[in-house]
């Protein structure tokens, strides 16, 4: 297996600091870099990845990164029973689904933090986020973040022997 030893593992964390709601990804951006983690971490409260650069960003990843193991993150509406959880995804996620947008699929893997039920006006429910329910549910979502990256590099690490 040549190569092995040069797959890379990036994180996207996607949202915007401006809706509570949409600000899971660049929480989760600040708590990686703060832990220090070992890896690519595009997307924290100063340099957010929104919709206007999500092109940007997908483009970076084919070129920089198309060989790596690339995690994206990002918050979620979903059904009432799921509101609190933080979902897996073994292809990638689809950013601005909940408010109507179609846009490639990006990452490997999805990590998907649901802030609240899905239903007539999204923007609003996204907007509407209680801080301390989001910055619980951010840390949460960072904890399984490290822990999917660990598995990666220790996958990775492996496989070379």
């Amino acid at each position: 297996m040549s190569g092995i030893g040069n797959i890379n593992t990036v994180v996207l964390c996607i949202g915007t600091m401006r809706v509570t709601g949409d600000s899971v990804g660049p929480r989760v951006g600040d708590i990686l870099k703060a832990r220090g983690v070992n890896c690519f971490v595009y997307g924290d409260s100063v340099s957010n990845i929104n919709a206007r650069k999500l092109d940007v960003y997908q483009n970076l990843i084919e070129v920089c990164h198309k060989a790596d193991i690339v995690i994206a993150v990002d918050a979620a509406l979903g059904e009432k029973a799921d509101v609190g959880r933080v979902k897996i995804t073994k292809c990638g996620l689809y950013p601005g689904r909940a408010l109507g947008r179609k846009s490639k699929s990006l990452g490997d893997i999805g990590v998907l933090a649901v802030v609240g039920e899905k239903g007539e006006d999204n923007y609003s429910r996204l907007a509407k986020g209680d801080e301390k329910f989001i910055n619980a549910l951010s840390l949460k979502a960072a904890d399984i973040t490290m822990k999917l990256i660990e598995y990666i590099q220790n996958a990775v690490k492996n496989a070379r022997y």
